[in-house]
């Protein structure tokens, strides 16, 4: 989709930059089918670690899998969103009050100006007086209405200068409002619009209302018309008096609305992932609070079903090191297990046949750069990615590290030192730690897996499976001499 996300990339956010979440080829833009700037922003904040509970989480789940199935009503309203493409992205102002009220001296003229107009063509029909002070008073009206038109716009405001993004909210509004809903969740938003007890204070009441404002703002484009009830009537004193009644009485419901709009968007795009991927609904353990996962034959969610290698693993409060041949598959592992607890922990399916896992915070070190700017060498970098880990970890709380290739930056004597190190350091009752590396030295710390490959008719071959034990094969001088460095 066209949309990669990548504004809402945080500097400080590795696990994101790591994991391909946002940017192009990203999860965000395998799933975004957000068309409003509420729904796309929804949609970076659930796959950025925020902290709910397990109820609203299995809530956002039975939603994902409902809008999974109606497809119709999915793409229906993917349709209606498409029409605020290009509109303006200040969705969050509309609506808003510009500040006091209208005043009350000026809606009492709005109402009297239009009596006395009439009084004077009476008057004049009656011949108690000339004709002349009828253009007098309307150019008088029409010249006054021009002095403060400047004023009467800025009480519009937003509300009306994106009348066509409204009209696509409205449509959107009356989709959701009007489509039958079994899960709680998606009732809930519902409400949101419908409301309850009171029809005439419903976000739905207050739609229809401005639809009609819409329309009489409209005719401000019709400059023949505009300038005859301008001098017949004040007409833009009584446009501006209705626009702010309108936002004193609906605009909060109307950014409510809108938050319910982007909630849904969300709620579709992590419905996305169940109709191009085979997958299944993560399970959570609920008292056992040690970290611990089980996934049977996940996949990465970003590459294509046909090529995606399965794998299994299950953990518990442990330490691994995977030890592999270049190319053989570690890397791409440890996102994998990554990507799938960030679809886990948002509310959508995963790429497994079977998932569980307990709540823990992420962590990773990946794609580990230098900061020139800040003096930072790749080696010192990845030193602050692992000493946040540990910081974390002092207050206990269950955590998940993701370590590929660790301290490859420097020496392989200060690297193995260090690694050890670390990997003792996370080695707790509330840390699960995941470590790739090509020092063998490190696989008498922690438990051991590894990838491998074969050779078929003087071929390099991977299979990418996970398999327990310590890697018996390389293959550095072997691609050396593919690439013609070696003889």
């Amino acid at each position: 989709f066209p949309y990669t996300g990548i504004e809402f990339q945080q500097e400080q956010d590795f696990g994101s930059a790591d994991l391909d979440v946002f940017g192009e080829a990203s999860l965000y833009q395998m799933l975004c089918v957000a068309h409003t700037p509420a729904g796309r922003r929804r949609l970076a904040e659930v796959l950025q670690q925020q902290e709910v509970s397990l109820e609203v989480l299995e809530q956002r789940q039975l939603a994902v899998a409902e809008l999974a199935e109606k497809s119709q009503f999915s793409l229906c309203f993917e349709a209606v969103a498409l029409g605020s493409e290009g509109e303006n992205r200040e969705e969050n102002r509309t609506g808003e009050s510009n500040g006091a009220g209208f005043p009350g001296m000026l809606r009492v003229l709005a109402w009297i100006y239009p009596l006395c107009f009439l009084l004077c063509i009476a008057g004049a029909a009656l011949q108690w007086w000339s004709w002349g002070i009828v253009p007098v008073l309307f150019f008088a009206a029409l010249l006054f209405s021009w002095i403060m038109s400047g004023y009467c716009q800025r009480k519009v405001g937003k509300l009306l200068s994106h009348s066509r993004t409204l009209q696509n909210y409205l449509y959107m509004l009356d989709a959701l409002a009007s489509e039958d809903f079994d899960t709680e969740y998606l009732k809930q938003l519902q409400k949101v619009i419908r409301g309850e007890g009171d029809d005439r204070k419903s976000l739905m009441m207050g739609l229809k209302k401005l639809e009609r404002l819409l329309g009489l703002y409209n005719i401000r484009f019709n400059p023949i018309t505009h300038w005859l009830l301008s001098g017949i009537c004040l007409y833009d004193f009584h446009l501006a008096a209705y626009a702010v009644s309108w936002q004193q009485q609906y605009g909060s419901h109307l950014k409510e609305g809108i938050t319910a709009l982007g909630e849904v968007e969300m709620l579709s795009s992590l419905a996305v992932l169940e109709r191009i991927r085979p997958v299944s609904y993560p399970a959570f353990y609920k008292e056992d609070m040690s970290p611990a996962f089980h996934m049977e034959q996940v996949c990465h969610p970003l590459l294509k079903p046909e090529t995606a290698v399965s794998n299994s693993i299950s953990m518990k409060q442990e330490s691994v090191v995977i030890t592999g041949s270049n190319m053989s598959g570690k890397t791409t592992f440890l996102r994998t297990i990554g990507l799938n607890l960030i679809l886990a922990y948002a509310g959508a399916p995963v790429c497994a046949l079977e998932f569980s896992a307990s709540r823990m915070r992420l962590f990773t070190s990946m794609r580990v750069v230098d900061d020139v700017q800040h003096g930072i060498s790749t080696f010192y970098a990845e030193i602050l990615r692992i000493k946040e880990m540990v910081e974390y970890g002092k207050k206990e709380q269950p955590m998940l590290c993701l370590i590929d290739e660790i301290f490859k930056g420097t020496n392989s004597a200060d690297r193995i030192v260090g690694a050890e190190a670390v990997i003792r350091k996370l080695s707790r009752n509330y840390i699960i730690t995941i470590v790739s590396t090509h020092d063998f030295e490190l696989c008498k710390l922690a438990e051991n897996y590894h990838f491998e490959e074969s050779y078929e008719e003087n071929q390099i071959v991977f299979d990418y499976k996970l398999k327990q034990g310590i890697c018996t094969t390389t293959n550095a001088l072997y691609l050396l001499t593919m690439a013609g460095l070696t003889e």
